[in-house]
């Protein structure tokens, strides 16, 4: 079950890693849109034209030592060591002075553990899921991978770039600065799953791919009178900032906040405006990719001017409709209690919830935590206390899944249908370190990305013995091909439009790009929302004061800008950020 807890990686901290922080491009650094659409694939961007010195930090030795040596410590946030450990040993018999040690990390302490790496001065890690430091990644703390792309791989006989989809190798490219930051080897999307022989039974048989929200609603009080509960979703801390509500609070932030684009979009003349791309853009909220970063791109300088001078708000009519919608969800048709539940997945497992939203890769794990349930080892982690034990268990069984997207809220407050997170995700990061070691480590990924490694990572994730395994979706490798059931599965997911990446207003759907005072502050104010404790209008005053208050200390403290509040003054000009 905690295999995928990490992927909040992706969903928690799309804004965070984006380079509003410290420059005016969209989240493909670290969180790029998904390529499959027609549309984005058919339109490339021009090459940015940075500087070398933007670029390339590294000088990228030319040809690869006969004979690799040294020692590579895999430390993503995962329990999957089989996966990690068939990995490794294949890469050593390939370099036999080559040791790869497998550390992997639990959920809890992650980023703290990554920041002690680095406070060493000289961290031992090799590979991290960099993106819960996204101070660390904007002070480029991390190896920009870019200069490898062209490298010849030993494993393929390619350049690099050639193993990989093209339109990935676009997204995780910063449009500005040219660097990548971070790998992303899986595609994902966030759906809601649902139980075809409950919905069935209780007369929902007309499921659209996308109902509207007043739909969904009034599914949810069906399920609700019949004695299910709803939905099962968690209502911690955790969940309300890097988990399903805070999800939710991104996915819907976007439909009414699209129209904010021209406010906060690079100008003629700012540092991060594209010519042939950003001088041709037209808003068009139709189009679900009007807005992907191959169209235009954001200036991260005019969206923080924009909410300090009053532009753009959390408490004007727009946020206010958002609130009131979720409110018809969040608590009404939840399990009792659902403020503080940490784990509300058997609730959906052991059919006492209808709906269940989560990424794609629910696919690869449901029979597995069906299993797991039944065993009794569902949560079990070695060296834990063992876990309460889950009322119905024992007798979970599996069932018919079915699936649709978002449902889209409506009103004359939205600006478009309802998109979601539709990524490519991973975030595998090497810590910076000599040039000898980063090549190594380097080499180590261009085996895991060719046929023969992705092929080994494959066969282990999706090994049903391998409780821990499971992907997140289709890869990004070339001449890798998913087994049955999940290649059929994955095949049916319909691709609506992607919100995690930078937009023009969904980076203050929970805080400030993710400024963790600013989090803490909107998730206790928002819990006492849900739970009827305070008004909608006190929450949305709060919220608005909360941020205003902050907002200085976001500046200076997170986003690190030199001169802070003055960078506003100039927001053509990118700002410095403080090392």
């Amino acid at each position: 079950m905690k295999r995928f807890k990490w992927l909040w990686l992706v969903l928690a901290i799309a804004l965070v890693v984006s380079p509003v922080l410290v420059s005016c491009t969209p989240a493909a650094t670290a969180v790029p849109e998904a390529t499959a659409a027609p549309k984005e694939e058919a339109t490339k961007a021009p090459d940015a034209e940075p500087t070398a010195e933007e670029v390339v930090e590294v000088e990228v030795t030319e040809e690869a030592a006969k004979e690799l040596e040294g020692t590579i410590v895999i430390s993503f946030q995962s329990t999957d060591k089989q996966t990690w450990e068939a990995v490794a040993e294949a890469y050593e018999k390939l370099n036999p002075k080559v040791d790869v040690r497998v550390e992997l990390k639990p959920g809890e302490g992650y980023q703290e553990w990554i920041r002690a790496q680095f406070a060493t001065g000289a961290p031992e890690a090799s590979l991290v899921n960099a993106n819960v430091v996204a101070d660390l990644l904007n002070a480029k703390k991390f190896l920009d991978l870019a200069p490898y792309l062209d490298k010849i791989s030993p494993y393929t006989n390619k350049p690099w770039r050639e193993d990989m989809d093209e339109g990935a190798i676009r997204n995780m490219t910063d449009p500005i600065e040219g660097r990548i930051n971070v790998l992303n080897l899986e595609t994902v999307q966030v759906l809601w799953f649902y139980n075809k022989e409950i919905f069935d039974k209780v007369g929902i048989t007309d499921v659209p791919s996308q109902p509207t929200w007043s739909q969904f609603i009034g599914w949810c009080q069906t399920l609700k009178d019949a004695g299910y509960i709803p939905l099962a979703i968690e209502g911690d801390a955790r969940s309300f900032w890097e988990m399903r509500v805070g999800w939710l609070m991104r996915m819907y932030a976007d439909q009414y906040t699209r129209h904010e684009a021209d406010l906060v979009r690079c100008q003629p003349g700012d540092y991060c405006f594209r010519e042939g791309i950003d001088d041709k853009w037209v808003y068009d909220p139709t189009d679900p990719h009007n807005d992907d970063n191959t169209f235009i791109t954001f200036n991260g300088v005019r969206q923080m001017a924009a909410f300090y001078n009053g532009e753009q708000r959390v408490d004007s009519p727009q946020w206010k409709a958002i609130y009131e919608n979720l409110a018809q969800l969040l608590g009404p048709m939840t399990e009792p209690g659902w403020i503080g539940v940490t784990d509300a997945q058997p609730l959906f497992l052991t059919q006492q919830a209808a709906i269940w939203l989560d990424g794609a890769w629910f696919f690869t794990s449901f029979e597995k935590n069906i299993k797991q349930l039944a065993e009794g080892t569902y949560g079990v982690t070695e060296g834990e206390p063992t876990p309460t034990p889950i009322p119905g268990a024992a007798q979970a069984t599996v069932f018919e899944l079915g699936t649709f997207n978002n449902p889209s809220m409506e009103g004359e407050l939205v600006d478009a249908p309802a998109r979601t997170i539709e990524v490519n995700i991973g975030f595998w990061g090497i810590p910076k370190k000599d040039q000898a070691q980063n090549d190594l480590e380097v080499d180590f990924l261009m085996f895991v990305t060719s046929p023969e490694g992705y092929s080994i990572y494959l066969q282990n994730k999706l090994d049903p013995e391998n409780l821990n395994g499971g992907i997140s979706g289709p890869p990004i490798v070339k001449n890798v091909d998913l087994p049955s059931p999940y290649k059929e599965r994955f095949a049916n997911v319909q691709l609506i439009g992607n919100t995690e990446k930078a937009t023009a207003g969904t980076y203050r759907s929970r805080g400030l790009n993710d400024y963790q005072p600013m989090v803490r502050e909107w998730t206790d104010l928002a819990q006492q929302y849900f739970q009827g404790e305070i008004t909608i209008d006190k929450f949305l005053a709060d919220y608005q004061a909360s941020l205003t208050n902050l907002f200085p200390q976001m500046v200076t403290d997170h986003l690190r800008w030199q001169g802070g509040l003055d960078a506003l003054k100039t927001p053509e000009k990118k700002p410095e950020v403080i090392e």
